[in-house]
């Protein structure tokens, strides 16, 4: 008797919850987070390298320590033979997934770009757009990115070609900001799902890494949540301030290709802001390439605000505006209270999953919330970063890493179908060299 009650219970309890969250695609996740103590693997002189995660999912956690020359070696040095391997094959890749984008999205590129990828090649577009952004980008990350190919072995101008690809790509990511009310202590949670498509012979989905920055020239203690050589931000906290992004679709603003690369701008307001106003006076001044949506949370206010960014405009959503800049707002996308989000889907979204997921769960939001959204809008297919400011923790899932190369009819399991890890950034930001 006893047994044929806790069967109808589960059952009861699947079909409730199959009947709270049905506007959605996925299902609840099936594992807990893994919350054991990082593994120390290897040491240099200005850096040292941890393992996290379980045997078949792990992430490697890269102190780097000094200059941004010494801190690049000492990636290079610590991760060359994971930086190597997906440099190698990384070229390939991107040549097929750019020639599709230029497909897909023609009219929302460039025309002197696109011509320039059709005559002469993926890698002349990445040098074309080096040289269109040499004079806005700061000289320390060039000397980073010496650092890392004298590290790992490679020619600099391979480093180099190879970020400048996020100005050429565009991923469709889901974002989420909750605070104040909307979450179980008030402290503030930041979502990044990083939906970037997970083609088997992706070579970034094979060394995911999360970098934690100790800058000797200035700036905050930082993490950017990346994969190995690659020394942009597309996913970071640093304790004062969260950044994430999303490819802003439709964009019908001017468009440049000269200017600062975004993701090392979202870097920069990792070491060096404190605050949202902080951040955006950066955004402000500074000469804007891509057309993206930038996440931005801070822990001096306690709450995270969502921003058109584009070469020509910027402009600023918080849990009050609608978004995005049309009227009247869909009702897929309804205003929540101290929550600002944006799904995975082309904007203006008329998908109802994440704002039922949010809504349902409204005074309430935690970690495994956000863990349970990612799987329910099945977002994040590369990797995802959870932040929470309250203790200074980062929750990552990455893909699959294993079989390469892929065998024929190969499917990488995505990130949001994957185990959580638990990365305790309090540690390693008070890790002393």
């Amino acid at each position: 008797m006893f047994r044929n009650k806790i069967i109808l219970f589960v059952v009861s309890f699947a079909l409730i919850c199959g009947q709270v969250y049905s506007q959605c695609s996925g299902g609840l996740p099936q594992y807990p987070v893994f919350n054991e103590q990082a593994t120390l693997l290897n040491t240099t002189s200005n850096g040292k390298l941890y393992v996290v995660g379980p045997s078949n999912n792990t992430v490697n956690v890269v102190q780097l320590y000094g200059t941004p020359y010494e801190m690049g070696y000492a990636q290079g040095t610590l991760l060359k033979s994971q930086v190597n391997e997906i440099y190698d094959n990384f070229f390939n890749y991107i040549t097929v997934m750019v020639n599709e984008l230029i497909e897909k999205y023609a009219d929302y590129l460039p025309l002197e770009l696109v011509d320039v990828i059709e005559k002469f090649g993926v890698k002349a577009a990445l040098d074309l757009t080096a040289d269109a952004t040499k004079k806005y980008t700061p000289s320390r990350f060039f000397e980073e990115m010496q650092g890392l190919a004298d590290g790992a072995g490679l020619e600099y101008k391979t480093v180099l070609q190879v970020h400048m690809f996020p100005e050429l790509i565009k991923a469709a990511c889901s974002m989420v900001g909750a605070y104040n009310s909307a979450t179980v202590n008030g402290g503030l949670l930041q979502l990044r799902a990083l939906d970037f498509g997970l083609d088997p012979w992706n070579p970034l989905r094979l060394h995911p890494i999360v970098s934690v920055y100790h800058p000797t020239e200035g700036g905050h203690t930082f993490s950017v949540l990346t994969w190995a050589g690659f020394i942009g931000s597309l996913s970071g906290y640093s304790g004062h301030m969260g950044i994430c992004e999303k490819y802003w679709f439709h964009y019908n603003g001017t468009a440049s290709r000269e200017g600062f690369p975004w993701h090392f701008l979202l870097r920069d307001i990792l070491q060096y802001d404190s605050s949202i106003n902080e951040a955006l006076n950066r955004i402000y001044n500074n000469e804007r390439t891509c057309s993206i949506f930038v996440g931005l949370g801070s822990n001096s206010t306690n709450t995270f605000e969502a921003v058109e960014y584009s070469h020509q405009v910027v402009r600023v959503f918080d849990d009050q505006t609608p978004f995005p800049a049309y009227e009247p707002q869909p009702p897929a996308h309804p205003n929540i209270q101290d929550v600002v989000y944006i799904d995975k889907y082309t904007q203006p979204s008329n998908n109802p999953c994440l704002a039922s997921v949010l809504q349902k769960n409204l005074g309430q939001i935690d970690i495994q919330t956000l863990i349970d959204v990612t799987s329910l809008l099945e977002t994040g297919d590369l990797h995802i970063g959870i932040y929470d400011f309250t203790y200074n923790q980062m929750y990552v899932s990455v893909a699959s890493q294993d079989n390469w190369p892929p065998p024929a009819n190969y499917s990488p399991t995505p990130a949001y179908a994957r185990q959580f890890i638990q990365v305790d950034l309090e540690y390693f930001f008070n890790e002393s060299q």
